[in-house]
């Protein structure tokens, strides 16, 4: 039977896009040419950047981190060419496609230093550098890339997929062999361009408490994004401290460059962009860009990402709202690409309207482990041949009483005027020096969160839970 939490994330998952042009032949025994691993990448990278946000309009930082960059590259030269790209995305992300890799400016908020920094690139760069996509392709799944294999919110063995806004992104996921083969690239590349080598380790320690404390949070098992496809274990924390400690007897012990970080990312935006990515305000979630809105039912407490927008209430009904492309209209949407995605038979859907525009609702029943559970689809045309879509997922025994409720969500989906919406201002990462008196419990305070203040604080500043501030030392707050 399914589990309840998996049918859920399978959900997004609605759409094949058009396989790699001009790669029909594999080359050698690793299955991909170099000429073809550049065409992978170079077909990627497009849907990556629409995935993400985009790149950071911010030259400054953009320069420092390529100079990280380049010094990694320059302490190897049998590294292939690649360059690198910091995302607008607050999503803490680190990804690496043949010739290509890329940082997301959630991962920059999180690091605590230049050589934590460089060893998430050097990390990436180690993927590009061992071939491990050329590897994990071969002949007979070479026409199946950028076909529909799998979601990465289901942490799926073999390939991943984002779908943002009508964007679709495959990204493949690594062996645990091949994740311990890039952290000793990016240690070894740290130690030979001058950084500490056990930055990498202590990253992955931070990673480890920010991403459990987001669990906690949201009240959910799954892991974020960069950990579905870079596994965070101790074996991996354990294995990169013990090459960090090998290399640090051997004289390298490197810098931290700690302060010339924290004056990098001082006012980098954290969180979500209120205008290009959109806010919840009480039971509404607006989108100022895209000019829309809608209402969640009461007693669901809402979240935004950069995939969806998701709900859920304390009696275990879910929901998730994202975008796509429906060719053929929502009914077709509904009746054929998510009722195969979910193989849960949704149709035959049956025609709304919503806003004046032409929409469909559908629904079907799966069991799971926790007994039966009904799926409950609305899909409406929106612009063009862009659908928004409503996908609830709620136990057999509530959905009757809940019909309602999900249909007045769909029903509440409405063009939104910008000019006519008061923004929220956007959380930034704040650098202070912290003074006489001075404490963590006395900072957390100053955190933009209305939970969990000083774990947050603790966690993006790589601090213990028992850890106390040192007048004159420089710690991050957001606010």
């Amino acid at each position: 039977m399914a589990n309840l939490h998996s049918i859920l994330n399978k959900i997004i998952v609605l759409f094949a896009a058009a396989a790699l042009a001009g790669c029909a032949a594999t080359g050698g025994p690793l299955g991909l040419s170099p000429q073809q691993e550049t065409a992978l990448g170079d077909q990627q990278h497009p849907q990556i950047l629409a995935a993400f946000g985009g790149e950071v309009d911010d030259p400054q930082l953009t320069a420092y981190v390529d100079n990280i960059f380049n010094r990694l590259m320059a302490s190897d030269p049998t590294l292939p060419a690649m360059n690198i790209y910091v995302l607008d995305s607050p999503v803490v992300n680190a990804m690496a496609v043949p010739g290509h890799i890329y940082v997301t400016r959630g991962l920059l908020a999180l690091a605590n230093s230049e050589a934590e920094l460089a060893g998430v690139i050097g990390h990436e760069i180690g993927h590009n550098k061992e071939r491990h996509i050329a590897k994990r392709v071969s002949r007979s799944n070479l026409a199946q890339i950028g076909t529909v294999l799998g979601a990465i919110l289901t942490g799926d063995a073999d390939t991943a997929q984002l779908i943002g806004q009508g964007a679709q992104l495959y990204l493949l996921r690594f062996s645990r062999e091949q994740e311990y083969e890039s952290d000793l690239v990016g240690t070894r590349l740290l130690a030979a361009s001058g950084y500490e080598p056990i930055a990498s380790a202590r990253f992955l320690n931070t990673l480890g408490a920010w991403t459990n404390l987001e669990a906690q949070i949201a009240g959910v098992s799954q892991p974020p994004e960069y950990l579905k496809t870079h596994p965070n274990s101790a074996n991996r924390v354990r294995r990169a401290a013990q090459e960090a400690n090998v290399l640090s007897q051997g004289g390298a012990s490197g810098e931290t460059r700690r302060g010339t970080y924290l004056n990098a990312i001082d006012g980098l935006l954290y969180g979500d962009d209120p205008v290009k990515q959109g806010f919840i305000r009480g039971r509404d979630f607006i989108h100022p860009q895209l000019r829309f809105g809608f209402t969640a039912p009461n007693g669901f407490e809402m979240r935004n990402s950069s995939q969806a927008v998701t709900a859920r209430s304390s009696s275990g009904a879910q929901m998730q709202f994202s975008g796509a492309a429906c060719q053929q209209g929502p009914r077709a949407l509904i009746n054929q690409q998510i009722s195969q995605s979910m193989k849960i038979d949704l149709s035959p859907a049956q025609q709304i309207t919503v806003s004046g525009r032409p929409g469909a609702a559908g629904q079907g029943r799966a069991n799971t482990q926790r007994g039966p559970v009904d799926v409950t689809a609305y899909a409406v045309q929106w612009r063009g041949q862009s659908c928004y879509i409503f996908l609830w997922v709620t136990p057999a025994n509530q959905t009757r009483q809940l019909q309602a409720a999900m249909n007045q969500t769909a029903q509440s989906l409405r063009d939104i005027n910008p000019g006519s919406v008061n923004v929220p201002d956007a959380r930034r990462v704040d650098v202070a020096t912290a003074q006489r008196g001075d404490t963590v419990s006395g900072l957390s305070r100053y955190m933009a969160f209305p939970n969990y203040q000083q774990e947050r604080f603790l966690i993006i500043n790589g601090l213990g839970a028992n850890a106390s501030v040192t007048r004159g030392e420089r710690y991050k707050l957001v606010r």
